[in-house]
């Protein structure tokens, strides 16, 4: 079985090719990284009412781009940070990945292809909840307030997995030496991370 995922206008598509086998869930984050990147994009609608950010997480070697590849940009919160890859053409926020790890975080507003509802109902609850102490508000019951055990349930065995069948290549986020990201990033700077701080 597979999905289609696509970007706010729809120029940007792709397709993941073993979903929703390929995903360890729904899974939300709460932490002030998360919340500086979509801050930062002027995307704050995405984020819940407590701040947090769901992400439905897929293997990098399952990931196929269909169109728009011209369309994503990338922007690092530090010179070491995660590489957060979105849209130019509707600022919309595609995939959090590393090089070399089996795992690309697509946040939910991606998969626009499905119905909300039809998705809710493939996957189930929320898994894990993470960062709680970072979250505006209180989070919903539940929520830890770094990174738990149940989260480490939902996560380490996907990860586990993705290394032991080779998972995190090729992926379409990076050139063919698996270190390389197709579009130069965008490092913040101190000045332009704190602006953009929850």
């Amino acid at each position: 079985m597979a999905t289609e995922i696509q970007c706010q206008c729809g120029l940007f598509r792709a397709r993941l090719k073993a979903f929703p086998g390929g995903t360890p869930g729904r899974l939300v984050c709460y932490c002030d990284d998360c919340q500086t990147y979509l801050r930062h994009l002027g995307r704050r609608d995405l984020l819940d009412d407590n701040g947090g950010t769901e992400v439905i997480p897929a293997y990098p070697a399952d990931v196929e781009i269909l169109s728009g590849r011209e369309q994503l940009a990338c922007v690092r919160l530090s010179p070491g940070g995660t590489y957060r890859f979105f849209t130019r053409c509707c600022n919309t926020p595609v995939a959090n990945t590393r090089p070399g790890m089996p795992w690309a975080g697509f946040l939910r507003g991606v998969y626009t292809a499905n119905p909300s509802l039809a998705l809710d109902a493939t996957l189930g609850p929320v898994r894990s909840r993470i960062m709680g102490r970072f979250a505006t508000g209180t989070p919903p019951a539940g929520t830890a307030d770094k990174f738990n055990l149940k989260a480490m349930a939902s996560v380490m065995p996907f990860i586990a997995k993705g290394k032991l069948t080779g998972k995190s290549a090729p992926s379409p986020f990076f050139e063919e030496d698996g270190q390389t990201p197709i579009v130069t990033p965008q490092v913040l700077t101190k000045a332009e991370r704190q602006a953009a701080r929850p």
